[in-house]
């Protein structure tokens, strides 16, 4: 690894930290004042049309901006303006199928199908879905420079533009909630947010300005390694939101709108490590697997090492003293969420395997990644129902958590299959977990 190299991803791993930490001090700050003005039952119901809209999403996710960072011909013209028609053809597409889903939710409501105590029954979740579903449109016609400026590390405008459609999003927000009280703020700032990041992506000048453009080589290159970034992201999909994907059938919208908030503060820090790892650590792998192959190994290691301390401090503290964070933050209509977020916050401690992920992905396996999280989508969807019906939601939560640790055998073959494992570094974090745990419990006790 040159000392170029590791001072652009220390600059852009900067960048990466200061946007995400200040878009969840965003996220966190607006969501204190939301749930003062809007009852549970209203993120409960968002919640399940940004589950629908990220897997629609997902589901049609050929793997672009994995393209740009991982070929070779990733800053070519031709490549990358193919690349913006294939995403804004993508865009229509997921519109479309979102208006024909509200439409089904509709009749199967009208039908009687759909129980109006659970979530999916919410006689305005369709037309919400409709309307959002506008955003796949809006952000299809991103500037395919903002996924250039991650190939080539430069997170600083990357993170400004992030941002700055974030504020504004959020600013319209608080405004509607404040004089209206209505679940239409979280609907229509979302799409000012999009419509924002669009205007300011155009803004960045890394060559050409985007048209459309068909380069069969091209589309034949990326459907080539998008393919197991498609079923990857399928995967991804129905493994990141099975949760809200199950609970929602049996929960009421209320319950489903407290669980999105520990949700939110469990995942708050966890994305931070997730947001690091696709933005700096894969390209950063990407090029080294690419240049200094032999030097994959040990780098791997060292990022793994600082990833899991971070994460086996959050997870122990969160775990041990979450139910506080809850009392301090939120109103007794939210306190529920305390014992979710210390349950939900061991999921943290897997974290560092998602690094594995990428460098699997540096090195060109796409397909090894996709295995892995095929494992822990069947385990998700078989332990979690059991879980609820033997135990209730504290059961279900509990197999939600530990469903990662199902990656962890297959994470170990296909890592010592390419030559890249050394058990002895895999679990030298591990006492770290129950260190912190044992602090922040009696942190508790000192202050009681």
């Amino acid at each position: 690894m040159t000392k170029t190299l590791k001072q652009r991803a220390v600059r852009s791993g900067s960048w990466v930290i200061f946007g995400h930490l200040f878009s969840q001090v965003l996220r966190l700050g607006s969501n204190l004042i939301l749930t003062r003005l809007l009852v549970p039952e209203m993120f409960g119901v968002m919640a399940i049309v940004n589950v629908i809209m990220f897997g629609l999403a997902m589901f049609s996710d050929v793997g672009l901006l994995q393209n740009i960072v991982q070929s070779k011909r990733g800053e070519e013209p031709a490549y990358l303006n193919t690349a913006w028609t294939i995403q804004i053809i993508r865009g229509f597409i997921i519109f479309l199928i979102a208006l024909a889903l509200s439409g089904g939710l509709h009749l199967l409501g009208k039908a009687g199908f759909l129980s109006a105590e659970t979530v999916y029954g919410n006689t305005e979740l369709p037309l919400i879905l409709a309307i959002v579903s506008v955003t796949s449109v809006i952000s299809s016609f991103n500037s395919i420079h903002i996924l250039l400026l991650n190939r080539k590390l430069m997170m600083g405008k990357l993170v400004t533009i992030e941002l700055l459609s974030q504020v504004i999003g959020l600013i319209l927000m608080l405004i509607w909630a404040w004089y209206q009280r209505d679940i239409w703020a979280l609907v229509f700032g979302g799409i000012v947010s999009a419509i924002v990041k669009v205007v300011l992506s155009h803004s960045v000048n890394l060559g050409e300005r985007c048209k459309f453009y068909w380069d069969k080589s091209a589309v034949h290159e990326i459907f080539h390694f998008g393919k197991w970034i498609f079923l990857s992201s399928i995967l991804g999909f129905l493994l990141s939101q099975g949760d809200r994907l199950l609970l929602g059938l049996w929960v009421s919208p209320e319950t489903l709108g407290v669980y999105s908030i520990a949700f939110f503060l469990a995942m708050a820090l966890k994305d931070v490590l997730k947001k690091i790892v696709s933005s700096v650590f894969y390209p950063m792998l990407s090029e080294i697997a690419r240049d200094k192959p032999n030097e994959l190994k040990n780098t791997y290691y060292k990022i793994r090492t600082k990833v899991d301390f971070i994460a086996m401090f959050i997870a122990g503290l969160m775990a041990s003293t979450g139910h506080v964070f809850v009392e301090i933050l939120y109103d007794e209509r939210y306190q529920n969420a305390g014992w979710m977020l210390e349950i939900l916050s061991i999921s943290i401690v897997f974290i560092g395997y998602s690094v594995a992920g990428a460098c699997l992905m540096a090195i060109g396996h796409v397909k090894s990644n996709m295995w892995i999280m095929l494992a822990a989508t069947i385990f998700l969807y078989v332990s979690v129902p059991i879980a609820f019906i033997s135990y209730g939601l504290s059961g279900a939560l509990i197999m939600i958590s530990l469903n990662y640790i199902i990656d962890i055998p297959m994470t170990f073959y296909m890592m010592r299959k390419y030559g890249l494992l050394s058990l002895k570094k895999e679990f030298r974090m591990l006492p770290f977990l129950f260190v912190f745990y044992a602090t922040g419990k009696c942190l508790l006790h000192l202050f009681q």
